[in-house]
């Protein structure tokens, strides 16, 4: 009779350690994913977005690209450049949260010069102006509807 209980009281100790290491187990499995989760949140700004910016010449529906241009992306983050293709596109990838002085330049074209906070993927549509028309305006077109304050160097 001593052994049987015996053995009952050893299953049950068993039973309780096999029960405590569990839920010491999942609680150090919850500690982790808090950390992921937190690690996650704090990298945040380190991700990336693709800026997409398509230059252009003359106004309304009959829009040229200008291929070739210039862009260049000053930030806390460091420089990103890059130049239009055929279809006056080029896209840059830039750091989601980053604060950035954009300049674009073509030869012949006035200069663009803005600031802008990179929220997530972006568009812009910049249409340039020559160099010789007496016009210093500018349209600048953000697929989000961001507010783009642009400033056009003489």
């Amino acid at each position: 009779m001593k052994r049987i209980i015996t053995t009952i009281f050893v299953f049950i100790l068993m039973a309780l350690m096999t029960f405590a290491v569990g839920i010491t187990a999942e609680t150090n499995l919850i500690k982790e994913e808090q950390k992921s989760i937190e690690n996650g949140i704090a990298q945040q700004t380190m991700f990336d977005a693709e800026v997409t910016f398509t230059i252009q010449t003359s106004t309304g529906c009959g829009c040229d690209p200008i291929p070739g241009a210039t862009i260049n992306a000053y930030g806390g983050e460091g420089s990103v450049s890059g130049v239009t293709d055929d279809q006056g596109t080029c896209v840059l990838t830039l750091v989601i949260l980053g604060e950035y002085e954009v300049i674009i330049e073509a030869d012949n074209y006035q200069d663009i010069d803005f600031e802008f906070n990179v929220l997530d993927d972006q568009s812009f549509i910049f249409h340039m102006f020559e160099t010789d028309e007496s016009s210093y305006q500018m349209q600048a077109i953000s697929a989000n509807q961001q507010s783009v304050e642009p400033y056009v160097r003489k």
